[in-house]
């Protein structure tokens, strides 16, 4: 059994990863205090993704992105295969450290979070940790209407508001505009090669 207990779980498809996505991490270890931060690529994600790299070169573009010694790049999605539905990486680090981990995601998955494979069940078994995407929370209330009692388990990171996202690097390289500063320089190349096709 690990002895680490303060764990958290930042999963997404990392289409590619970018700089964003490194700033919240750290975030999220300074401002909840995790000894160690799970970074899980999406295998094959749960809603339709467009251009989807292959799972191997997001996973060692998450590699190369992510490093430090709180940090952790995991394949357990890959390896369980199937539909990467959350509830069930979120249940499988939970016996695996003996804790209720903290689930990190953006806000706007907040906007569909009815369509989450049995959301309820994900909130009840983690520590559900929102990073900010817009001004004001323009969900609230969609997402107060449709978890009701569990809202207030949500815990919103004070963290900068981010202004990159995977599907405007893709958009941009379509468009041949610069991504330069947008994601780890040692992936740059690579990711234009791919996106470019």
């Amino acid at each position: 059994m690990n002895t680490k207990n303060k764990i958290g779980i930042f999963g997404g498809s990392f289409n590619p990863p970018h700089i964003g996505h490194l700033i919240i991490s750290q975030y999220a270890i300074e401002m909840l205090q995790l000894d160690l931060l799970y970074i899980v690529p999406t295998y094959i994600p749960p809603h339709k993704s467009n251009d989807l790299a292959p799972f191997e070169l997001r996973f060692k573009w998450c590699k190369i992105t992510f490093s430090g010694p709180h940090i952790s790049i995991s394949d357990y999605e890959k390896n369980r295969q199937g539909i990467s539905y959350s509830l069930y990486t979120v249940l499988y680090f939970s016996q695996l450290h003996r804790t209720k981990p903290y689930f990190i995601t953006g806000e706007d998955s907040l906007s569909y979070i009815q369509n989450w494979h049995k959301y309820r069940d994900l909130l009840e078994n983690c520590h559900f940790v929102v990073y900010p995407r817009y001004c004001n929370k323009p969900y609230e209330e969609h997402t107060r209407s449709v978890l009701k009692e569990l809202y207030d388990s949500i815990i919103f990171l004070q963290a900068p508001l981010i202004q990159i996202s995977a599907s405007d690097i893709r958009k941009r390289i379509k468009e041949r505009k610069s991504i330069k500063g947008m994601v780890h320089p040692q992936i740059e190349k690579q990711v234009i090669e791919y996106y470019s096709l």
